[in-house]
């Protein structure tokens, strides 16, 4: 397929350019027009992302059935020919991550993105969800017994150079199974599965339940990452939790933390002679030599104006005035940062306004049902964020398999209508107005609560949304905690709450929704939420003997029983990836793939550095010249 390739050079056809009385001529630029020219050849032919399972013939393992047909799959190598290998990438977080564990309390997406890197048995493509040779090269599916065979790569070495085996991933399973480290949800997944080692390099996985999967579905499930068994001795620590909350586990990914500073921030080397990138599809992966995160506390300004001091080499932005604003910034124009957006198609998990269904005001339903009426979020999107936000209606989006869809279509959120919320809110007994224009009930107390929130660029967001909602009578506060919002949504001392919880291909609602956690001082069923109903489908989706187009079916009534009981108020999702990166940072010409949601994972990112387009930078600098502006546009076949 081939697709136009966009880039903007501002005054490409000029040598020099009048700024007042003073001239200022452009830099020769050999290095980043070199990279231009190999972008333009290379999106004429995109890469071919597939990765079809391919039949091993004569293959035999001793130990597992003898009927088995073993596959593997050969990716291609995704390589740029302008890629460089090397380099430090310096990145930025707004906070010391909350733990380095990737489980149990206080384990969020970030922690999982940073520290949880050891390879899975299986690479999943971001492309097509085909599977790819990872910690195994061939597996085996035995549908009648719901069994998956691995064979593994025999030459897999932790990052502290103890071998890979078999044992680490029966030491995962039970790892997982325990309730030692406090995870529920891991708890449920592994106990559903049993794992038998075969030999050093072979191992078995069963699924347990009763439901019928096909050989994707059996994949997917069995599909796990191991741990070092040898770090922990073979055993799972008794106050794992609090011990290894700073202690950083060996793994089988490209880098490892070495330092790390509350102040100054994390620092990951490159794992030398790293396994994997023997395979072709990771040869463009992990590029560089060292990984810096700084630490930038506050709202996004200071690191806007930090980025643009060259402390740190990538910035997301992530709503039309910062593209305005990026777009016009000295170092855009003058050609040192160029602009770079990515489509692609989002999962997208619960995301919006939650709401804690056990205090007041929120525990009547007509309050809640009230807010769909008082809460604004499609003038949020129009009036924020320019209509560059798709509106969010239930609590998932893009969550399929094949022809089964787990999001309910029918599910549409109504707009904002301030009558009608006065009408809702009347029949929970707010029926009259007090001197500040605020409705209150016969007690006098104010229709108001407190909505934490830990993300400081909501702040223009937020003031619409305090606006609106006081045509409708109703008072908003607006409370940013930083890190300790997770500590106060375990603790259940909120009423609402804003941000988004993690997004999975296939829902996983049975903690956030169970009455069983409805009482809990944890993240689980945070909403305090008890429904018979409900229960039953939650229950019937975990262990019911169902195909996935029937779990989608039953995954489509709990949303509407989350829209009906108006838990929350989802909000809206991005379709574009926008950032602003140092000239010395490269993409490949296809940019992204379909379901890749970042661009900045300098880990298993496709990005790298290149230090002759950082020396014409820095030339450019020192001898007061300016380069040649770009923006580029590459993967809107997305769109």
């Amino acid at each position: 397929m081939k697709i136009k390739f966009f880039f903007i050079c501002a005054l490409c056809t000029l040598f020099f350019v009048s700024c007042g009385s003073k001239t200022v001529s452009y830099l020769d630029q050999p290095a980043s027009d070199a990279y231009d020219k190999i972008l333009k050849d290379e999106m004429e032919n995109l890469p071919d992302f597939s990765a079809p399972a391919v039949l091993v013939k004569d293959l035999r393992i001793a130990g597992t059935p003898s009927d088995l047909k073993w596959y593997t799959s050969y990716p291609k190598d995704l390589s740029s020919s302008a890629l460089k290998k090397g380099g430090i990438f310096y990145g930025f977080l707004g906070d010391i991550p909350n733990t380095f564990r990737y489980m149990g309390p206080g384990a969020d997406e970030l922690c999982v993105r940073l520290f949880n890197t050891q390879m899975p048995l299986l690479w999943t493509s971001f492309e097509t969800f085909e599977f790819m040779p990872c910690s195994a090269v061939f597996w085996a599916v035995d549908i009648s017994s719901k069994t998956v065979y691995y064979k593994l790569n025999e030459n897999i070495f932790w990052s502290d150079g103890e071998p890979c085996t078999a044992d680490d991933w029966i030491f995962a399973d039970e790892f997982c199974k325990s309730k030692k480290i406090v995870d529920p949800a891991k708890n449920r997944k592994h106990n559903n599965l049993e794992v038998k080692k075969i030999n050093d390099f072979c191992l078995s996985v069963h699924v347990l339940d009763n439901q019928i999967y096909t050989e994707q579905e059996l994949l997917d499930i069995s599909n796990f990452k191991p741990i070092a068994r040898h770090f922990y001795k073979g055993q799972i620590p008794d106050d794992w939790v609090a011990r290894y909350n700073r202690t950083v586990e060996p793994t089988t990914g490209p880098y490892i933390l070495k330092k790390y500073d509350y102040n100054n921030g994390l620092h990951f080397a490159k794992v030398e002679n790293w396994w994997a990138q023997t395979y072709p599809h990771f040869k463009a992966i992990a590029n560089f030599d060292e990984i810096f995160y700084r630490i930038i506390t506050g709202d996004k300004r200071p690191a806007f104006t930090k980025f643009a001091r060259g402390l740190f080499d990538v910035i997301h932005i992530d709503d039309p005035g910062e593209w305005a604003k990026a777009e016009a910034s000295k170092d855009v124009q003058n050609g040192f940062i160029n602009l770079w957006r990515g489509r692609h198609v989002p999962v997208q998990g619960p995301a919006g306004l939650f709401f804690n269904t056990q205090v007041p005001p929120l525990d009547n339903p007509f309050v809640r049902k009230g807010l769909y009426y008082a809460v604004d979020i499609d003038g949020m999107i129009s009036r924020v964020y320019a209509d560059k936000r798709v509106r969010l209606h239930t609590i998932g989006s893009g969550q399929t398999w094949g022809s089964a869809e787990f999001n309910n279509p029918e599910i549409k959120k109504p707009s904002f209508d301030p009558k009608k919320a006065r009408e809702l809110f009347s029949r929970a007994g707010y029926d009259r107005v007090n001197s500040s224009g605020i409705l209150v009930n016969s007690e006098g107390k104010e229709l108001s609560f407190v909505i934490l929130y830990d993300d400081p660029s909501l702040y223009e967001a937020f003031g619409l949304l305090y606006a609106q909602a006081l045509l409708a009578g109703l008072k908003l506060e607006f409370r940013q905690m930083g890190g300790k919002l997770f500590d106060k949504l375990e603790s259940r001392d909120f009423q609402a709450w804003w941000g988004s919880l993690n997004s999975y291909r296939l829902p996983d609602n049975y903690t956030l929704f169970h009455s069983s956690f409805a009482k809990s001082k944890s993240f689980n069923n945070f909403f305090g939420y008890s429904n018979p109903e409900m229960d039953l489908l939650l229950e019937k989706y975990e262990k019911d003997s169902l195909t996935y187009v029937e779990k989608a079916a039953v995954n489509r009534r709990i949303e509407k029983i989350v829209d009906e009981d108006a838990l929350m108020i989802p909000s809206f999702y991005k379709d574009t990836i926008d950032v602003m990166a140092w000239k010395w940072i490269c993409f490949p010409a296809w940019l992204n793939m379909k379901y890749q949601k970042y661009l900045d994972d300098p880990m298993f990112g496709y990005m790298w550095f290149d230090g002759d387009i950082e020396k014409e930078c820095l030339k450019a600098k020192n001898e007061n010249k300016i380069l040649q502006m770009r923006a580029y546009f590459l993967s809107d076949r997305y769109r």
